[in-house]
């Protein structure tokens, strides 16, 4: 979950030795707090920003094991962001926690189905492969703003959300 998050909606900057969250959810931000927290015994800063809750854990630490040995980007690298290879040869309850969180971030579900946004091509493949594992088929299309959007529609929409879900209540 935590990684999710993090590729999802965070940010690692190895120059300012922080890890953070940016949402406009409070409930995710406290959920990334105490996950944090709980992983790794470090206290978090919790701040509202405007109408954006910002979540920093301050660890040259944590950074650095993010970036070096999951393989994690840092700094500006939405375009470059990948799932490690670590959480995609994860057992299946693990690749479903790192599924929920990251869509918590960055997906959402509607009429048109469970719709995922991202930048990054690798991402979008990544995501897209990850969900076959459990039998949910998406479609794979980039919109006019140049982000691609993965599409969940029918049945697996159904299977999505009886097998990954979404953490947050909205």
């Amino acid at each position: 979950s935590f990684v999710g998050y993090l590729v999802g909606d965070g940010h690692i900057s190895r120059v300012k030795r922080v890890v953070g969250l940016t949402t406009g959810d409070e409930a995710q931000a406290i959920a990334f707090k105490e996950l944090g927290s709980s992983l790794f015994g470090l206290s978090a800063r919790l701040k509202l920003d405007g109408n954006r809750f910002r979540v920093l854990f301050h660890s040259e630490g944590l950074a650095d094991f993010l970036t070096v040995k999951l393989g994690l980007t840092h700094g500006p690298s939405a375009r470059e962001k990948q799932i490690p290879d670590l959480v995609r040869r994860s057992p299946a309850h693990v690749v479903r926690a790192f599924l929920r969180a990251y869509y918590d971030c960055d997906g959402h579900a509607g009429k048109s189905g469970v719709i995922l946004v991202t930048s990054s091509d690798a991402l979008a493949e990544q995501t897209q492969l990850l969900l076959l594992n459990f039998g949910i088929l998406s479609r794979k299309r980039r919109a006019k703003d140049d982000c691609w959007r993965l599409q969940i529609q029918g049945k697996s929409a159904q299977a999505f959300s009886e097998k990954i879900g979404f953490g947050l209540v909205r």
